[in-house]
């Protein structure tokens, strides 16, 4: 049992464990074939803004993140993806296993904001801090665990 899941687990918050099989080239995890429930996978990206520093957006698996609405709805002018050192140095997390319930725990003064579109989902999968491993729970017990931002993020 990882972190995230020993979390989870005494926070009563029911999930279940997902293996997905993935393929790492050139220090990036990509899926070898699609899960039946790809579309409520939610991807966790770690971006950096002028203003605020570390950022933790939550997009859905196929979507592209529009940095000027990130920008605005988490206080910034400028907002960008930062080089993969910068990300394990602030997260702890290699690329690929950004979990937002790992980087809460250990960074709760991060701004976090999730794409609106979470809002539509009753259970949603989100990577559990390794590689190829994820938990699916009810959107709203994410929801409530982390207290994010909530705004249309994405293009």
């Amino acid at each position: 049992m990882n972190q995230v899941e020993a979390y989870l687990t005494q926070k009563g918050i029911h999930f279940t464990v997902h293996e997905l099989p993935v393929e790492q080239a050139d220090g990036t995890a990509v899926l070898t074939e699609e899960p039946a429930d790809h579309n409520k996978i939610f991807k966790t990206l770690v971006m950096k803004g002028n203003k605020t520093g570390v950022i933790i957006a939550v997009v859905p698996l196929d979507a592209r993140v529009d940095y000027k609405k990130a920008a605005k709805a988490t206080g910034n002018r400028k907002i960008g993806l930062p080089p993969m050192e910068f990300v394990l140095e602030h997260t702890g997390y290699e690329h690929g296993a950004n979990t937002p319930i790992g980087i809460h725990l250990n960074h709760p003064e991060y701004s976090m904001v999730f794409d609106d579109s979470i809002r539509e989902y009753e259970q949603v999968i989100v990577s559990s801090g390794e590689i190829g491993k994820a938990v699916e729970l009810a959107a709203n017990d994410l929801l409530e665990l982390l207290h994010p931002e909530i705004e249309n993020i994405v293009k």
